[in-house]
This record gives C-alpha cells, sequence and structure tokens, in this order.
C-alpha cells in the first residue's frame, strides 16, 4: 500500500497498536515479578484509582492484514492487580544515519527521502559528497522485465529528481511502494503521524516536507492539523530552506550550485565597474616577517583556561595575537581563532593609528562584555571569554608602559582600608555566582542557552547548563 494513503494509515496504525499491545503486556508481567514503576501512585497508571484508557485508533476502516488480536481488556485488568513496570513504554526515535548504516531503506515511520540522492558527510571539515541509489528498487525493475538499456536510462532519471513518479514504464503499483518524502503531500505527512501517535505514548520523530513553493499558511495547517490530531510534535521542512543540509536530490543540488555561479559571476560583474573599484590596495595587511618575538598569557575564562600569545615587529609595536582554548574543532576554539583574526587584522592593518593605540580601543570594546556566567571573584572576575582577552590585553599594555594592570590597581586600592557594605554584598554575590559556576561542567558552547557547558558523554553532546541533546 502507497505511505500516506488511507490504507497506509490503516495499516501503520494497525502495526503500531500491536506493538504498543505486547509492549504494555509485557512491562506488566515484569511489574508482577519485580514490582510497579516506583511514582506509579497518583499517576494515570494508579491500580486504585486508574484513569488510563486503552489507545483509540484514528483511522477508520475494518481491512483485515492478518495481524494477531490485541485485548486491551486484559492490559486494563493486569494494570489494576500488579500496576505497569514503566511509566512510558513507546516512542519512535529519529534514526536516520543509523538505519542507513544497517542498510535499511526508511529510518523510524519515515519514507525514503529519496530513491537517490547526495548525503554530505564533514570530512575533517571537508565537504565529503557520497551519492546512494536504493538497491530494492533496482531490484523491483529488474522483476518488471525491462531491458538493461532502459533500466540506465530510468536510474539517470532517478539520480537526478529522486522520484519514479513521473516515469510512465514504470506500474502504478511499483509508484505506490517507491514513494518518497516528496511525493507525500503535508497533510498525508501529518496523518500518517496521527495514525502512529494514537498507539505512542511518548513522541515520534517525523518530518513533515513541503515544497520551495509553500507559504506561511500551509505550514501553519500542518501544526493546526497536528494538534487537532494529538501529536505532539512535527518537524517542518521547506525544501532549499536550508544552505546546509545532510541529505538532498542532485536536482536541488545542482540548483544552488547555479545560483552560487550566478552569484558570483554578478559580484564580478560589480568589481569590474570602476566607480566601484576598492581605494585600498588588494592586500592591505602589513606582511609578516618569518620570525617575530611575542609573550604569551594565560586567563581563567567561563569557557575554561585561555592562552594569549601576543607578537611584536621589529619596532617593538604590538603586530598580532593567537587565541587558544579548549579543543580544537569545537565552537569555542572557532570563536577564539575569530577573536585573534580580528585583532591581528586590525593590528597589521596599513594606517597612521599606532598600533598601540588601536589595541586600547580593542580593550576598551571588549573589557566588560558579560555572558552567561563569571569567573572569579571581586577585581580577579572574569564575566565571559571577550572580558578575559581584554584583561590580558590591557595587561599587557601597563607591562609596556610600566604601570599596573587594571587588575593589579583594583587589588591595591580595595585593599587599603575596610570593605564597605556594598563591597561585601558584592562579594557575597561574586561568592555565590562561583559556587554556582563550579557545579558546571565547562565544555563547549551551547546553541540553545549560550552556555560553555556542552559535553561529549556516552557518545551524544549533552548541556549540563540548560539540558539541551543534539541526540
Amino acid at each position: 500500500m502507497r505511505y500516506g494513503s488511507q490504507e497506509g494509515q490503516e495499516f501503520g496504525a494497525q502495526v503500531m497498536e500491536f506493538v504498543r499491545y505486547h509492549v504494555m503486556k509485557t512491562s506488566i508481567e515484569l511489574a508482577e515479578a519485580r514490582g510497579p514503576f516506583p511514582a506509579i501512585e497518583g499517576s494515570i497508571y494508579d491500580m486504585d484509582n486508574m484513569s488510563w484508557t486503552p489507545p483509540q485508533s484514528l483511522v477508520s476502516g475494518n481491512k483485515d492484514w492478518g495481524r494477531p488480536e490485541v485485548h486491551w481488556d486484559s492490559i486494563v485488568d493486569g494494570i489494576r492487580h500488579h500496576g505497569i513496570r514503566n511509566a512510558a513504554q513507546t516512542t519512535v526515535a529519529p534514526t536516520g544515519t543509523i538505519a542507513t548504516v544497517a542498510g535499511c531503506e526508511g529510518y523510524g515511520c519515515e519514507p525514503v527521502f529519496a530513491l537517490a540522492y547526495i548525503r554530505h558527510v564533514n570530512d575533517n571539515g571537508k565537504d565529503l559528497k557520497l551519492t546512494y541509489a536504493s538497491p530494492r528498487f533496482d531490484e523491483a525493475l529488474k522483476k518488471l522485465g525491462l531491458g538493461e538499456e532502459k533500466r540506465q536510462e530510468i536510474v539517470e532519471q532517478i539520480m537526478r529528481q529522486g522520484t519514479c513518479q513521473n516515469i510512465k514504464d514504470i506500474s502504478q503499483d511499483v509508484r505506490d511502494t517507491f514513494v518518497v518524502s516528496a511525493d507525500i503531500t503535508a497533510e498525508e505527512h501529518v496523518l500518517m503521524q496521527g495514525a502512529l501517535q494514537a498507539f505512542v505514548d511518548n513522541s515520534l520523530s517525523k518530518t513533515v516536507n513541503f515544497p520551495e513553493t509553500a507559504t506561511e499558511e500551509d505550514v501553519a495547517k500542518a501544526y493546526m492539523l497536528a494538534w487537532e490530531l494529538g501529536c505532539k510534535g512535527i518537524t517542518v521542512y521547506v525544501t532549499g530552506s536550508r544552505e546546509k543540509v545532510v541529505l538532498e536530490t542532485k536536482a536541488t543540488a545542482e540548483k544552488k550550485d547555479n545560483l552560487a555561479l550566478s552569484a558570483d559571476a554578478n559580484e564580478a560583474r560589480v568589481a569590474a565597474k570602476p566607480e566601484l573599484a576598492p581605494t585600498f590596495s588588494a592586500d592591505p595587511k602589513k606582511p609578516r616577517p618569518r620570525a617575530l618575538k611575542g609573550k604569551t598569557y594565560s586567563v581563567e575564562t567561563p569557557v575554561g583556561k585561555a592562552f594569549v600569545t601576543i607578537n611584536e615587529n621589529g619596532g617593538d609595536q604590538p603586530f598580532e595575537a593567537f587565541i587558544n582554548t579548549a579543543k580544537a574543532g569545537s565552537e569555542t576554539a572557532a570563536v577564539s581563532e575569530a577573536i585573534g583574526r580580528l585583532i591581528s587584522y586590525i593590528l597589521r592593518m596599513g594606517s597612521p593609528t599606532k598600533q598601540t593605540d588601536r589595541l586600547r580601543e580593542i580593550v576598551r570594546q571588549l573589557g566588560g562584555i558579560g555572558g552567561g556566567r563569571s569567573m572569579g571573584l571581586g577585581p580577579n572576575r572574569v564575566r565571559s571569554l571577550p572580558d578575559g582577552i581584554g584583561q590580558v590585553l590591557d595587561m599587557y599594555l601597563r607591562e609596556r608602559a610600566g604601570a599596573l594592570p587594571v587588575m593589579e590597581e583594583k587589588k591595591k586600592n580595595g585593599n587599603g582600608g575596610s570593605p564597605s557594605v556594598g563591597h561585601k554584598i558584592e562579594e557575597e554575590a561574586d561568592a555565590q555566582a562561583e559556587a554556582a559556576f563550579q557545579k558546571l561542567k565547562i565544555g563547549d558552547l551551547c546553541p540553545e542557552c549560550g552556555e560553555a557547558a556542552v559535553v561529549n558523554e556516552e557518545g551524544c553532546r549533552k548541556c549540563y547548563a540548560c539540558g539541551y541533546s543534539e541526540c
């Protein structure tokens, strides 16, 4: 049957009902042997006051698919007598990558993305493109008795579009079997999810695919329909809406490449106009000698220890800066490198302003920038990675001038007498912030909350500040 059709929804619902029934039956048997889950009292499965009722299918139909019968009354009686071992029993996880590795042509409850597509893999920072074609579709073509030349022609067409729905040489039953995500309407995607969600007590991973022409109203209708059907969440993807994707068809990739080439051509035409020609040289940066002398400072920041290297040119003027934090390849390391490159670019740019004056302006811009948490107490407080870098640059400038760094001046001025009440309150707040900081693990930057608390754990990246997980 065709995925997304009335028959497909009914079949999917019956399979999921069968899974849920036997999962709950086994969980009751476990409860009989080991006891129910500890928080069962007051829950929907409370043995003395049970509010849970057997799930009902959203799809009407009485087609016999040969599935064994299920007896929900026995589940209700079993929970009342023994309880249930698992507070939640079913979910459908996003399994695109592991399904592909295992050789399965389907992911969780999803249809295949395309019969042939390009998979983008990050190979040490480089975009590695892997092409994929469906072995099962090739087997189906052979069973149709098509000649080698005709099969090759069809495969080439599939490689470009990813779908077989427009190929008249293929019978309708094969086309129905091999529908892909783009062949199914958004409404059918949501109806399929609703049919399965009725028998899944947690959420399930499902993508609702839209064409490039989709409007906000189309997306709104999908969300409203999902809500009406009792879905716990949906993912919407509009073709071509993201610059970087894991999977795409050859046609989509070619379209992006053509747009990029067109943009490059436009830039070249604009650059060729004499009135828009740049007023500076092709490379405004001063050339770098083979060897430079410099100093490396270390500073504790909320994202871990940062090492700041400042090199000087032959005139003993600051010439460039390198900033290293965290492990290579992390977001924190990328941000650190970016800040170092910008500082170096400003110092090496041809300008009548002295490098030390430029560095002072950089210190004014970076100093005092606050993040989600601070490191250290009182005058030693580092509010963020940029603030820590600004303090190091300020220390360097003051050492050059023979003056105390800002932090040393604060310590000297602050230790001259008894601290004021306001100063005590500030120290107490600093101590509380430091204690809270110590409880969190230092890791990479979290895309959800911005904290430097994302760590690799059990094969997954998890944020210890907000609970965000990439799995």
